[in-house]
């Protein structure tokens, strides 16, 4: 259920919450859990409803302090007191969290106490006190960054209800992610690495986020390891065909030195598995979903997303390479860094791939109903009428109006030119799936909508039996496999899609990691993510 929640399902979390009986336990995680989840409601919501909720919680972290003391249950009830709209029973509750003896704890655990003991001294209004109650909290458990993160939004929404300046939080927050782009090539290490390791120092950059071609890519690599950073590197095709391409032509040393990186990779992903056909789109597709990943894993953290790029300041010559990376970045209005490189005029690369017909980054949605093939015979006409009739009187009214359509059954494929349109078309039908009165409809209430999405690069095609246009390739596979996955009354979508939102559209909407798909037919499993509205 608290991964429900995660996910965004939170009327789904609820019902499961009550149907297994949990509303009447007693045992300390479970009242938790039910606290939090009305927390999540009251914070999603406006007005009335918002007050109603933060109230009910309250009272559950109140009866979870009451019962088994501790500074989580009255940190947290004093916290939706404020959300509740009550800001002097803020601060007497906040003040009691301050009377409570030490625990005695260490590592994390005393981190969250001291940080628990920040959230109430701000909450009584003494921000001096809260700044440096955080120090402290950070120096029990200076590498726990999820911890720090978690933190950290739960300061910005304290900031956010009582109207106060979030600047006070910056030197909390955990090092900054970036994304590295650089030139394919034979480098001087002597020139590159020392410009790097300073980068990395000044920036606190940790976490970084690559390909691993010959030359600027694994200088940069190696240094951030060195430093004791994470790398997370993303290839544009399968293992074999990268090193073929983009290592083995500048000699075997480089060769050695992309495995090492790879062995201390903290994480390695695929743009795709297919080999290399010549088309310089899987290049700029992978660094765009590398981009993403940084950005994904910036907001996790709490933290800022900057873009390291080791450029000879020549203009990009095609859709792939560090001037085309930089231009994409630059439109999220993110920071650049830019090292500069001295190289000579690269030969021009003349790449002619095989002629498959159109291919184009599209953004696509799969969304069912889970439990239509249930529905008695004499259901099935009530939900075409009023459960596909109104989804598709939602697709009809979308500003930006799908590309492509194809539907079956309950089904529904739907390709969008833009990672933002996808997003805003998911979240619609989810809405006015919501508001349908199933019951009244003579259907189950069990039913329940359910959307993946994906972005990237597909084919353009006609179909060959009806002739009619067809959206085909292996990333509408992974789309198709997301579906299944998500909860009733959600959109799950790709971390490719994810990253896409975050990088341009985090204003507007917030993916938020869910977990991993269940392999199935041979597919990996992936790493998939909550929509929601930001």
């Amino acid at each position: 259920m608290l991964c429900l929640a995660r996910a965004g399902a939170l009327d789904f979390a609820r019902a499961e919450y009550v149907r297994l009986g949990l509303a009447t336990a007693e045992d300390a995680d479970t009242i938790a859990l039910g606290a939090r989840l009305l927390k999540d409601v009251a914070l999603a919501s406006k007005g009335a409803r918002r007050t109603a909720f933060a109230k009910a919680s309250r009272r559950r972290y109140e009866a979870l302090s009451q019962r088994f003391g501790g500074v989580y249950g009255a940190i947290n009830a004093a916290t939706m007191t404020l959300v509740a709209g009550d800001l002097a029973g803020a601060a007497m509750r906040a003040a009691t969290v301050l009377q409570a003896p030490p625990q005695g704890s260490v590592g994390e655990a005393a981190y969250y106490e001291a940080a628990s003991q920040a959230e109430a001294l701000f909450l009584v209004g003494d921000l001096e006190a809260a700044r440096q109650r955080m120090e402290r909290a950070l120096a029990f458990a200076p590498r726990a960054y999820a911890a720090h993160a978690s933190t950290l939004r739960q300061m910005e929404m304290l900031c956010r209800e009582v109207g106060a300046d979030m600047a006070w939080l910056e030197p909390f927050r955990p090092p900054v992610c970036a994304h590295f782009t650089g030139h394919i090539q034979n480098v001087r290490d002597q020139a590159l690495r020392p410009q790097f390791e300073e980068t990395l120092r000044a920036e606190r950059i940790s976490f970084g986020y690559c390909g691993l071609a010959a030359g600027a890519d694994i200088v940069f690599a190696e240094a951030l390891l060195e430093a004791g950073g994470e790398l997370h590197v993303v290839l544009p095709i399968n293992r074999a065909a990268f090193v073929e391409v983009s290592v083995a032509p500048f000699g075997q040393a480089w060769v050695e030195r992309f495995e090492r990186c790879m062995a201390r990779a903290a994480s390695i992903r695929y743009a795709s598995q297919d080999p290399y056909l010549g088309d310089e789109q899987v290049f700029a597709y992978a660094s765009q979903f590398a981009m993403g990943c940084a950005v994904l894993r910036a907001q996790t953290l709490a933290t800022e997303a900057v873009q390291v790029a080791a450029w000879d300041g020549r203009p990009a010559s095609g859709p792939a390479g560090v001037a085309a990376d930089m231009a994409y970045w630059a439109l999220s209005g993110r920071r650049g860094l830019v090292v500069p490189v001295e190289r000579p005029q690269p030969a021009v690369r003349v790449s002619q791939p095989p002629d498959t017909g159109a291919r184009a980054m599209k953004a696509m949605l799969f969304a069912d109903v889970q439990g239509f093939g249930a529905l008695r015979d004499d259901q099935i006409p009530a939900f075409m009428d009023s459960v596909m009739g109104r989804l598709a009187q939602v697709v009809e009214a979308l500003e930006a109006a799908p590309r492509h359509i194809e539907t079956w059954g309950d089904g529904l494929f739907l390709v969008f030119d833009q990672p933002i349109d996808a997003a805003l078309a998911a979240l619609a039908l989810l809405e006015a799936y919501r508001a349908l009165d199933l019951r009244g409809l003579g259907l189950p209430r069990s039913l329940g909508l359910r959307i993946g999405g994906h972005y990237g690069p597909v084919h353009l095609r006609t179909n060959p039996l009806t002739k009619a246009p067809a959206v085909v390739g292996a990333h509408v596979v992974v789309a198709a496999r997301i579906e299944p996955d998500a909860a009733p009354g959600s959109a799950y979508v790709s971390e490719a899609l994810a990253g896409a939102l975050a990088t341009f559209h985090g204003d507007r909407v917030r993916c938020g990691y869910v977990g991993r798909t269940q392999g199935r037919k041979g597919f990996p499993a992936t790493p998939i993510f909550n929509l929601s509205r930001a």
